[in-house]
């Protein structure tokens, strides 16, 4: 079979880098996406990522101020299910393209805007590049991390250590203070996700009221989104068990430095290594204690540990030290590689997440391929990027035989959000498994948490409450007869359930696709994965060595200019994991509404990676192609698009264009004298000591300063903030959005701000959950809805298969 979204036609009028890689993900999965090229070209050099995230899409060239062109454009309208644009607010309705202006020509029609920060706020009209969207929202010092966690820090209880020393041996990143300047485009990332989950859950939502509507999401949303587990501002922040140190500046992630390159070993105990590598050979030791994981180490602890243990790590190769955590079966331990060494992975390159694509003027080249499944369809990748304006007559000459979409009587409403009257069960641990789930609860979906004792450790901490504030807790043991009986129910009555387990472990449990499909052949399934349904799939995973194996580690690290890997907020794995998850199963439940029956999806953390470094390509051999790197102090990616310290604060600069350049000499107007910097070819051979000149100037005034007289002359330009994260909660503009929400009626932390809606639907709103629930909150609620008698809940909770609600 062909893609999910086989059928569909997309008008692609979006530019830099959100717009284009959502609709890359619509077109990969069956979308007929037109692309509408500007004919004079677009305002900037063409991003790299192009080649990739273009491919298999069609390209009009069409000129909207022409009435011609316009009455073109609108014809195809007419026949179109979804536009996506990303002009910057107030353009649309210039051009007469915005959606009240075209819902006319069809009632039908999805329209997705994605903007810098929404409409009608004080940051609407701010450039949107997306390191300058990463500076205002203070997403660069994010990054670096605080000290103590970052909810000390919004309450401004930011925590000093005694122990503030990380030993050079196990450092990450540059050795440096200041905000970090991520190669991910993080605050672009996750629009497109939002983008392409929010589409999804409106052409769902039409399946059910006959009308289209419109979707908005911005890189703000995003960033909001993305720090769910640590933007939060409890009442009771010393409440037991809600503070994790892992977020703390000082965390290494288990990082190192084998003898041949570095590797990730997060969530490994560090004792096992020591054990391993003790002798002349590695050898896992026969003392079972140390070949399983431990629990969660202080930093101080692990820290310490691993630099104890660094002359060990140094002896034996990372494939060495790979091989043998992968034999143990219970210890992570990934090697740290380039997105081109990602990019060759046979077992990637077997699992179709890198795809294989003929592009006219390199050949044959390697790129992310499908980055989620869902098993009921085989989409392929029709082929590479077009040529600007390659398809403009055929699309003229389609535009005037279209037939316009008719409306249809609505059938039903959707008063909680697109995704009303649909429940999950989510059986899912840690977070990529959960935030899936959350997506789908913020979507209107009634959301049942599933949780053993084992979880008690887990689930009251601001990492479970991140990603499980909307949703309904049950406590219960699924290992013993009466246990899966109660899933039997559960599974009955379900839409979707999610899970993250290791394969093996779902199994035992019942809980593997073919089990429940036995159940209920309309369930969605979906599983969420660390790495590739492959080789690596039996062993355990998480956010850091998905990356690691992704290349993100290597690419936000500088690494290439002799930087050391790096891991922090921008990463997004585990995030990312969980919205091609939600993704999947949406366009799942889209799917259902013709077809009737459910089905698997799946998606994982080194999928996510690739997303997160899809801009990158390379020949089989591996061969990449030249493209801007990050700097080893991770300032930027060249001297006109990075980080600059000032005399009080750092200043982030967009120097992208000539009219920007020129704006740029009118503040500095001896630049344009020197011969180094005379037009952009020299520039960009020079650059290294144009950003030496540019440091050397703004260090003698404040980034406040700097920025007024940038931003005045039309630099692109932001300080970058380090009090974004203490203001937000405060902000009247963000609350009134619904875009912060606050939770009241926690009996163990008291009132707590959250994030809140990543997606804004005209015609379907849903709003954010909450108070995030304590753990077990629910158990003899959702027991009773599931049938069992007051008796038999009692019975259960005696006998310890379901567990009552924790005491506060």
């Amino acid at each position: 079979m062909t893609g999910v979204l086989s059928g569909l036609r997309v008008l692609d009028l979006t530019w830099g880098l959100a717009g284009p890689k959502a609709s890359m993900l619509l077109c990969d999965h069956g979308a007929d996406v037109i692309r509408v090229e500007r004919p004079k070209g677009e305002p900037f050099e063409r991003p790299l990522g192009y080649r990739v995230w273009h491919r298999g899409k069609r390209s009009a060239a069409l000129d909207l101020r022409s009435p011609a062109d316009l009455e073109t454009f609108r014809q195809l309208v007419a026949g179109t299910d979804v536009l996506v644009e990303s002009f910057a607010p107030g353009v649309t309705e210039d051009l007469g393209i915005d959606y009240a202006s075209l819902r006319g020509d069809n009632p039908r029609l999805v329209y997705c805007s994605i903007t810098p920060y929404g409409r009608g706020n004080r940051h609407s009209h701010r450039p949107g590049y997306d390191a300058l969207v990463a500076a205002r929202t203070g997403l660069q010092w994010e990054a670096r991390g605080w000290n103590g966690t970052p909810m000390d820090r919004i309450l401004s209880l930011d925590r000093e250590h005694a122990d503030s020393f990380v030993p050079d041996s196990v450092r990450i990143g540059a050795n440096r203070e200041g905000p970090i300047f991520p190669a991910t485009e993080a605050p672009s990332v996750l629009a497109a996700y939002l983008a392409v989950l929010g589409i999804s859950a409106a052409l769902r939502a039409r399946e059910v009221t006959g009308r289209g509507q419109w979707v908005e999401t911005s890189l703000l949303q995003g960033v909001i989104l993305s720090s769910c587990a640590s933007w939060q501002r409890p009442e009771h922040i010393d409440a037991p068990g809600y503070t994790f140190g892992v977020a703390d500046r000082r965390q290494t992630w288990g990082i190192v430095r084998a003898k041949d390159g570095f590797m990730c070993t997060w969530a490994s105990p560090p004792e096992w290594f020591e054990a391993v590598g003790a002798g002349e050979e590695l050898r896992i030791p026969e003392d079972d204690s140390v070949n399983r994981a431990g629990g969660m180490a202080s930093v101080e602890e692990r820290m310490h540990a691993l630099e104890r243990i660094a002359p060990i790590f140094a002896k034996y190769g990372v494939d060495e030290w790979t091989r043998i955590a992968a034999e143990s079966g219970a210890v992570s331990v990934q090697p740290v590689r380039t997105p081109e060494e990602a990019l060759c992975d046979p077992a990637l390159l077997a699992e179709g997440s890198v795809a294989v694509v003929d592009d006219p003027e390199f050949g044959r080249l390697h790129q992310a391929g499908i980055l989620y499944r869902l098993h009921d369809y085989e989409p392929e990748i029709k082929g590479p990027a077009p040529s600007p304006g390659e398809h403009t007559d055929a699309v003229r000459a389609e535009a005037a035989s279209l037939r316009p979409q008719s409306a249809k009587a609505s059938s039903g409403s959707l008063p909680r959000g697109p995704l009303d009257g649909i429940r999950v069960v989510d059986f899912g641990l840690a977070v990529a498994g959960p935030w899936s789930s959350q997506l789908l609860a913020d979507l209107g979906a009634d959301v049942v948490k599933v949780d053993p004792r084992r979880q008690s450790f887990w689930m009251p901490s601001h990492m479970a409450i991140g990603v499980n504030r909307s949703k309904r807790c049950l406590g219960l043991d699924a290992k013993t007869p009466e246990g899966k009986e109660v899933v039997g129910r559960l599974i009955e009555a379900a839409d979707v359930v999610v899970h993250n387990m290791r394969p093996q472990a779902a199994a035992k449990l019942g809980l593997d696709y073919a089990s429940l499909k036995r159940i209920n052949p309309r369930v969605v399934f979906c599983h969420t994965r660390g790495f590739e349904d492959g080789p690596r799939s039996l062993l355990p995973g998480n956010d850091q060595t998905g990356n690691a194996l992704g290349g993100t580690l290597w690419e936000d690290g500088g690494c290439w200019n002799g930087g050391r890997p790096w891991f922090g907020a921008t990463s997004n794995g585990d995030i990312g994991n969980g919205f091609l998850a939600a993704i999947g199963v949406v366009q799942a439940l889209l799917a259902r509404e013709t077809t009737g029956s459910g089905q698997a999806v799946d998606a994982s953390i080194l999928n996510a990676a690739l997303f997160n470094n899809s801009r990158v390509y390379t020949t089989p051999e591996g061969t990449g192609f030249d493209r801007p790197t990050l700097d080893a102090e991770q300032l930027g990616l060249s001297a006109l698009y990075r980080l600059y310290e000032c005399a009080e604060g750092w200043l982030c600069v967009a120097v992208v264009t000539d009219e920007h350049w020129k704006a740029l000499t009118e503040v500095l107007p001896d630049l344009p004298s020197d011969e180094r910097f005379a037009d952009a070819g020299s520039r960009r051979e020079n650059d290294v000591e144009l950003a030496r000149v540019l440091g050397e100037r703004l260090r003698k005034e404040t980034a406040e300063v700097w920025f007024a007289r940038l931003d005045e002359a039309g630099v692109p330009s932001e300080i970058s903030s380090d009090t974004f994260s203490r203001e937000l909660f405060d902000d009247p503009e963000l609350a009134e959005r619904g875009w912060t929400v606050r939770c009241e009626g926690n009996p163990v932390l008291g009132t707590i701000d959250m994030f809140g809606i990543g997606i804004d639907f005209s015609d379907t709103p849903s709003r954010a959950g909450g108070p995030p629930a304590t753990l077990w909150q629910h158990t003899r609620e959702i027991l009773a809805e599931l049938g069992y008698t007051a008796a038999q809940i009692e019975a259960l909770l005696e006998s310890g298969t379901a567990i009552p609600p924790a005491e506060g």
